[in-house]
């Protein structure tokens, strides 16, 4: 599930941004729609992290309820990839969030100059 929602992430994004540029001066219209999908977008990538960190948080504690045991002590690196891979989609997150609100403040003043 990570992997497909930052996958869509990236591409949703290259093509936003190729749209975007395209249509530089549309209308604000455009813009609004644009900013409602880039929240969703967000919405899908904190799912997923969310998803793989409790994934991850199993396999490397396990679980005694379930007799689901450790597989971290086992398979060390890929515990280890796994950790950088979900801090790294973590810290893109952050930055698609602060695109995000930076997108949001320029269709705020934008329509605060036109009232």
């Amino acid at each position: 599930y990570s992997l497909v929602a930052n996958i869509t992430a990236s591409s949703y994004a290259a093509i936003s941004t190729l749209i975007v540029l395209a249509t530089r001066n549309g209308e604000a219209g455009f813009a609004q729609v644009i900013t409602i999908f880039d929240a969703a977008i967000v919405g899908l990538l904190f799912s997923a992290n969310g998803a793989a960190l409790a994934v991850g948080i199993i396999g490397y504690k396990g679980n005694s309820h379930l007799q689901w045991n450790k597989v971290c002590n086992v398979f060390d690196s890929f515990c280890d990839r796994v950790a950088i891979s979900i801090v790294l989609s973590l810290v893109a997150s952050f930055a698609f969030i602060a695109l995000v609100a930076l997108a949001v403040l320029s269709l705020q003043k934008r329509f605060a100059t036109r009232t």
